[in-house]
């Protein structure tokens, strides 16, 4: 964050947190266990005042703390053996390291087409415990594997329960056995075919690179309205962003 924004925004940051909520006024290190309240409304207010336009923000954090905590940060020798089955063990390890006093828990295992990553018994739903954790525990797969890592959610959205496939094969087919998980994904495969054709339109031009204004302008319409086809169309597709927006129409040749 003060790479990107400027160390003196992440210090008002703080002293705006501190004004209005006292327990940000004693010391805070790598080690404080935050409470529940504190810690999604610091969260709250950081997307707020640094990506107020942005759906994917909380994943992209997610991606930006794993490469910081794993790489430079405190978690660089979390990892001591790169075999993807070690790798996979040590996953519900750093959820107990970051949400220490819950009873949630997560849980992973190796499929023949990725991991399969559940969270269980959340206290609250909120979206840094899904969006920021997926956006994390992807890019952490993307530093150990050489291939790109796809996100499919199979259970959940807005419970105290979700399941993701992280995938090497971006269409994979769902876990044998789980009937659960085959429903979601029949339901995914049908909603990406369930984009209106303003949707589909708008999307085809953010992956031509377009910023919101510019889609604005070439079809007349509010740039606000172009921000609700663009969150639509993510809904209806499982995307967190322009890059993978771009890979979306790059796959089924719909890009130019």
């Amino acid at each position: 964050m003060s790479r990107r924004f400027g160390s003196e925004a992440w210090r008002v940051l703080f002293r705006d947190m501190a004004l209005s909520n006292p327990w940000f006024r004693q010391p805070i290190t790598a080690s404080s266990m935050v409470p529940l309240p504190e810690f999604l409304a610091f969260h709250d207010e950081l997307i707020r005042r640094f990506y107020p336009d942005r759906k994917d923000a909380l994943f992209e954090l997610g991606a930006e703390s794993a490469r910081w905590a794993l790489v430079d940060g405190p978690l660089k020798r979390f990892v001591r053996d790169p075999q993807i089955s070690s790798l996979v063990a040590t996953i519900p390890d750093l959820w107990h390291r970051y949400f220490a006093e819950t009873d949630s828990r997560s849980e992973a295992a190796l499929r023949d087409a990725g991991v399969e990553f559940r969270v269980r018994d959340l206290p609250a739903w909120h979206p840094y415990f899904e969006h920021f954790v997926i956006g994390y525990t992807k890019e952490m797969l993307e530093l150990y594997c050489a291939n790109p890592i796809w996100t499919h959610r199979l259970v959940g959205g807005r419970g105290t329960t979700y399941g993701y496939l992280l995938a090497t094969d971006p269409v994979p087919s769902a876990p044998p056995g789980d009937e659960r998980a085959g429903g979601e994904r029949a339901r995914l495969v049908r909603s990406q075919m369930a984009l209106t054709a303003r949707e589909l339109e708008v999307l085809r031009l953010v992956g031509a690179g377009k910023t919101n204004r510019e889609i604005a302008l070439v079809l007349s319409i509010s740039q606000k309205t172009v921000q609700h086809h663009v969150a639509h169309a993510y809904d209806k597709l499982g995307l967190y962003s322009r890059a993978g927006a771009t890979l979306w129409l790059f796959e089924r040749g719909l890009l130019g």
